[in-house]
């Protein structure tokens, strides 16, 4: 505060010299020093710059007693011995080399203050190195006066030093920031090192560059009372980093200003360089100048978007630290979700990516499932305990359909006071660890919800996160109503795959029925006639005599009749076997195949093919809806191979290891060409291979069929030989399994 009130004091004197300067007072050209008399506006706009850095300061000591203002006072009491000095008073020539002498140490340390580099070697070795120059620039105005010192050989290298100790600390300062950024892991900590570092280079940079360095090497420079605006940026931004935090307009306004601030000082600089350079090289080019500028400005003019472009990066870097753009961010997840269509894929883009690129403590995401409800689908991080379930038509999903844009969980609950939530909207809303709500929309309805929790740290939600939410929240509600639609077509292929099943389940019953009908229906009854036959056969040839023709032919007939009435039950037990494997539920699958080519080879005789026979199902268990699939497989190609191939060698394998099932049934018989689609087959209804397929489908087992005309043909069956298929049998059936 002492500082302060010493700096008003500097100002008031100041602005009383200028006040009474005889070259004003007495209208005359020249000041005391020899040099042309200022207007008072010249003179007034330092102090004024030096009166404002003071309120400015004056205010952050009143908020934050313990903030370092010391670096903001020199600048304030530099610009007012620097007036005074102009006015010919010795005394302020020397405060004012001393200030600038001292400047660059207390510039230097306030950044060591800021990052903790005070433990640092380096550091302190810079910091002494800067006093030392200030002690050495010290030393003349300390033994000599203004006069001495101006007759010096050596004073114009002396005060060029002094002045450019500043930039020299301004890159010292950068460093230092730069190995503080690395080292801090809270984005918390680093802000107020940018922000300050930042508004430092940006204060000294139109002094530096367009009045210091001009006027030390002798070309064009801008006047001093134009550039000392910029010594205004410094003490606000420190003041505006040592507040807390607050998403405001002015932080918006705050960056916008500071891109066009810096875009005019380099463009500045720029034409100054220009004009230096057309001076120095050519007197035809610098009478030309005019014309010379117009040409420069326009080249200017085509360079500002890509300058603006990237000086906004640098300033959004400077206010938020984002070590990923927005572009990258947004491009990546964007283009992710863009091709979207499974739920698992959308659950790890919007919970855990997003999550990780943005540092969140926690998300959860909530998707409308085939019920029309919102469900708890995925959390990552610390996520709190939320319901499973959010109703798809109240209060809650009607204000963020409305909204499709991130809210904040505060402004969410603020719009629903005057509305009655459900009981589980209710206790969602009681959550306060919730930061954000980001709605899944798309064409209006809301298709999601993405809850996102705090920033790990004492990170915060910034405007360009919002920018990139806002841009997922459309790409993601698309993707989400792009996988509720994938999620429908799927439910509906599973009805279908379940009516299929129950199909051939029932088809598999009804052939059950019907070979147990016919086996004690038709069958016995046939049997029973033979039977009747027989005797009446007996009795008649126990009466018989060897001249009765009559009777001889009866009994002929008879036993003619009677050994078609047994043909005929043979057939029907052959079409038994074929309905209902013998020994398949009670025996196994090998036993059911043993027993099926037995009854091929009785049924074909002759005719029948050699059948090499390797039947090995170890001892895995067979699921009776795999051994029936297999059962089935092997009854078609056993039977293709004889009645339609004319195979001469047919071999039957069954093996399984490691959990599955392998059947391999080939031939040497005719072949036939195999279609791209065996459901081309059912055109010319052959339907056995067609229904084969489907059989294995269903059971989620492989097919692959391999044959050429003349060749041969071979059909391989794999299928995972595990209960669930039992389970989905007996579920589909409705029957619990036992």
């Amino acid at each position: 505060m002492a500082l302060v009130i010493a700096c008003l004091g500097l100002i008031v004197w100041a602005v009383t010299v200028v006040l009474q300067r005889p070259c004003r007072v007495q209208d005359l050209q020249l000041t005391e020093v020899g040099t042309p008399c200022p207007t008072l506006l010249e003179d007034l706009a330092p102090l004024a710059i030096a009166l404002g850095i003071c309120i400015i300061i004056l205010g952050v000591e009143i908020v934050d007693r313990g903030a370092s203002v010391a670096e903001f006072v020199i600048v304030a009491a530099i610009l007012a011995t620097g007036i005074l000095a102009l006015a010919g008073i010795d005394t302020a020539f020397r405060l004012n080399y001393l200030l600038l002498a001292w400047a660059s140490p207390h510039f230097y340390h306030l950044h060591i203050r800021l990052t903790g580099g005070v433990s640092s070697k380096t550091a302190r070795r810079m910091l002494h190195a800067f006093r030392t120059l200030a002690v050495l620039g010290s030393i003349p105005v300390v033994l000599w006066s203004r006069e001495t010192l101006q007759a010096m050989a050596w004073y114009g290298a002396w005060r060029g030093v002094v002045r450019l100790t500043i930039p020299l600390a301004m890159v010292a300062a950068v460093i230092l920031a730069v190995r503080y950024a690395h080292r801090e892991r809270s984005d918390a900590g680093r802000r107020p090192v940018r922000l300050i570092t930042f508004g430092s280079l940006a204060a000294m940079l139109p002094m530096v560059l367009l009045s210091l360095v001009p006027e030390t090497l002798g070309i064009p420079v801008m006047p001093y009372e134009l550039t000392f605006v910029g010594l205004l940026v410094s003490p606000l931004l420190y003041a505006y980093a040592m507040l807390p935090y607050r998403m405001t307009k002015l932080d918006a306004f705050l960056r916008r200003a500071a891109v066009y601030y810096l875009l005019g000082t380099l463009l500045a600089t720029s034409f100054l360089v220009g004009a230096a350079f057309v001076h120095a090289r050519s007197a035809y080019l610098a009478e030309h100048w005019p014309v010379l500028g117009t040409l420069v400005g326009a080249v200017t003019l085509t360079i500002m978007p890509p300058l603006e472009r990237r000086l906004t990066r640098l300033t959004d870097w400077v206010w938020f630290g984002r070590s990923a753009s927005y572009s990258g961010v947004v491009g990546h997840l964007a283009e992710s979700l863009s091709t979207t269509l499974d739920r698992a894929t959308l659950e790890r883009l919007l919970v855990r990516d997003l999550a990780t690129a943005m540092n969140l403590s926690w998300s959860t995401l909530y998707l409308r499932g085939q019920d029309e409800t919102l469900m708890l689908v995925a959390s990552y991080g610390t996520a709190p305990r939320l319901p499973e379930h959010l109703p798809a038509d109240g209060a809650l999903v009607r204000a963020l359909e409305s909204q499709a844009a991130p809210e904040s969980h505060e402004d969410l609950c603020a719009s629903l006071l005057s509305l009655r939530p459900r009981a589980a909207e209710r206790e969602v809303l009681a959550v306060d660890a919730i930061a954000l709500w980001l709605p899944l929309v798309s064409s209006g309805v809301l298709h999601g919800i993405l809850l996102l929790g705090p920033k790990t740290g004492d990170d915060f939600y910034t405007p360009q996160d919002y920018d990139i939410l806002t841009t997922l929240a459309h790409q993601s509600g698309i993707a989400a109503h792009n996988v509720h639609l994938v999620d429908q077509v799927s439910a509906g292929r599973q009805e279908l795959a379940k009516a299929h099943r129950q199909l051939l389940a029932a088809g598999e019953q009804e052939r059950r029925r019907l070979a147990q009908e016919i086996h004690d229906g038709a069958v016995q009854q046939l049997i029973g006639i033979s039977y009747q036959l027989a005797a009446h056969h007996r009795r008649v040839s126990a009466n018989h005599s060897d001249g009765d023709t009559t009777r001889a032919e009866l009994l002929e007939t008879m036993e003619v009749t009677r050994q078609e009435v047994l043909a005929v039950a043979t057939e029907l037990r052959s079409v038994i076997g074929e309905l209902r494997p013998a020994g398949l539920e009670e025996l196994g699958l090998a036993a059911a195949l043993h027993g099926y080519v037995s009854r091929l080879s009785r049924e074909f005789g002759d005719d029948a093919p050699e059948i090499a026979i390797d039947l090995d199902d170890g001892t895995l268990p067979i699921p009776l809806p795999v051994a029936l699939c297999l059962f089935r497989v092997a009854q078609e190609g056993l039977r293709n191979a004889i009645k339609h191939a004319n195979a001469s060698h047919v071999t039957l394998r069954l093996r399984s290891e490691g959990g599955q099932v392998r059947l391999t049934v080939r031939d040497d018989g005719s072949g036939f060409e195999v279609p791209q689609r065996l459901s081309e087959l059912a055109a010319h209804d052959h339907y056995g291979l067609v229904t084969i397929a489907e059989r294995i489908a269903q059971v989620g087992g492989e097919l692959a069929i391999h044959s050429e005309p003349g060749v041969g043909s071979e059909i391989t069956v794999q299928i995972t030989a595990s209960q669930e298929e039992e389970d989905a049998e007996r579920t589909d059936q409705g029957s619990p399994r036992r």
